[in-house]
This record gives C-alpha cells, sequence and structure tokens, in this order.
C-alpha cells in the first residue's frame, strides 16, 4: 500500500511540472505567498506572477501555490477607515469613510461615508484609497 502511495505522490509532483510553486511552510488562508513561504525550481518563480498574492485557504507544506488556492492581495478590508477621494476635472474632494467589504486593487468597494452617513461606490486605488465614482 505505501508503494502505491510512493507511486501516487511521484505521479502528482510528475504532473505539476517542473516549474511549478509549492508550499515549503504552511501558507494560512490570508497570508500573503511569499518567496519565504514558497518554493520553485524554476530560476526566476516570480514570473508565475504568485508572490505577492494572498491565499484563500490553508496550503500545507508540498501542497502547489495556483492561480486558483490564491486571489490579489486586499488592500482594504471590512471596517477599515480609508480615504475617499471624488476627482473631477480639477476639482478634488477628499473625506474618510468606513469599507462595507475587503477588495484587492482595480476591484469596487462600497464605504459608508462618515460625515454624510451616505453609502458610495468606489475602486480601491494602489496606494489603498478609493476613488468614488
Amino acid at each position: 500500500m505505501s508503494m502505491l502511495a510512493a507511486f501516487g505522490f511521484s505521479a502528482f509532483i510528475a504532473l505539476t511540472g517542473a516549474s511549478s510553486m509549492v508550499a515549503s511552510e504552511v501558507i494560512r488562508a490570508g497570508d500573503l505567498v511569499t518567496p519565504v513561504n514558497a518554493s520553485s525550481d524554476a530560476s526566476d518563480a516570480s514570473e508565475d506572477g504568485i508572490f505577492g498574492r494572498e491565499a484563500k485557504r490553508t496550503i500545507y507544506a508540498g501542497q502547489p501555490i495556483t492561480m486558483d488556492n490564491t486571489r490579489p492581495a486586499r488592500l482594504v478590508e471590512r471596517n477599515q477607515i480609508v480615504t475617499v477621494k471624488y476627482i473631477q476635472g480639477g476639482l478634488e474632494i477628499s473625506t474618510t469613510g468606513r469599507a462595507m467589504g475587503e477588495a484587492a486593487l482595480n476591484e469596487s468597494v462600497t464605504v459608508l461615508n462618515l460625515q454624510s452617513r451616505q453609502m458610495v461606490q468606489g475602486i480601491v486605488q494602489e496606494s489603498g484609497w478609493v476613488l468614488a465614482q
């Protein structure tokens, strides 16, 4: 039985390919994938685009890390206080708000304007602020 399991494991390794990314330690859901907790046989693993992504669920050491079990890193978390900007031509209005959900770069998020108590929809920008629409 153990020989069959060993054969199955080696077949699994062969099917994943030499350039596949694997966890070198446990990566918990929500943790970022970094060169410290992931390894690859490829000479330049950063080409895979996996580094900097966030694990959707726990990935154990030796398991492959794929685009399916990761997601873009969240820049805005639920209940986080964020800067909300409305930009139209030369006019820029800035205020603070509370995020009603989580979102990554260029994803939509609903924000509660803390001054007017109105909900606004916006797009998360690179530095974590939200562009109101």
